[in-house]
């Protein structure tokens, strides 16, 4: 009876190991989607309202999500005025972001392009740079999607397998 109790606990722990690294890639499409909805709202506001980088940021903390901490720390940052250079500001806040170790080198490097790029140019070349950012994402994407339907089965195919095969082996 214990053996058996044991072989089910070490088959769904596996599991559950399985469907954890599932998780991550879906977290990984949500965060890329909630980014490219916030580009998009930028991208409205800057167009139509002509506001500033504050209040922008602060109407994007107010959605929640993954980065509404994130956005409300870049608000603050930009308030404080402290010498510290605004693509510093963004790379360090987005590093402590929640999800941040979910994302790929490639996704990073896309994020940091934008805090590079936001903000210093006139509307119009902005508005241009958006565009082109959000283009990538979405094509960033497209990719994950595809890739999270063939690794989440393999994922958890993997994990229950291995789960199977510890109890085997320890019998």
């Amino acid at each position: 009876m214990l053996k058996s109790l044991g072989i089910c606990l070490i088959v769904l722990g596996c599991s559950g190991l399985g469907w954890y690294a599932a998780e991550r890639y879906a977290i990984r499409i949500r965060m890329l989607c909630e980014f490219e909805q916030a580009l998009q709202f930028l991208y409205g506001e800057i167009e139509y309202s002509g506001s500033d980088m504050i209040e922008l940021f602060d109407k994007l903390a107010f959605r929640g999500g993954y980065f509404g901490t994130f956005w409300l720390q870049m608000s603050g940052n930009l308030r404080r005025h402290d010498g510290i250079g605004f693509l510093e500001h963004w790379k360090r806040e987005l590093q402590q972001t929640d999800g941040y170790h979910n994302l790929k080198e490639e996704d990073l490097e896309l994020l940091f392009g934008i805090g590079a790029n936001l903000g210093n140019m006139d509307r119009q070349t902005q508005l241009h740079t958006i565009q082109i950012f959000q283009e990538r994402l979405r094509g960033m994407i497209d990719v994950a999607r595809k890739e999270y339907k063939g690794r989440a089965k393999v994922s958890c195919v993997v994990g229950i397998t291995i789960g199977i095969f510890l109890s085997l082996l320890l019998m």
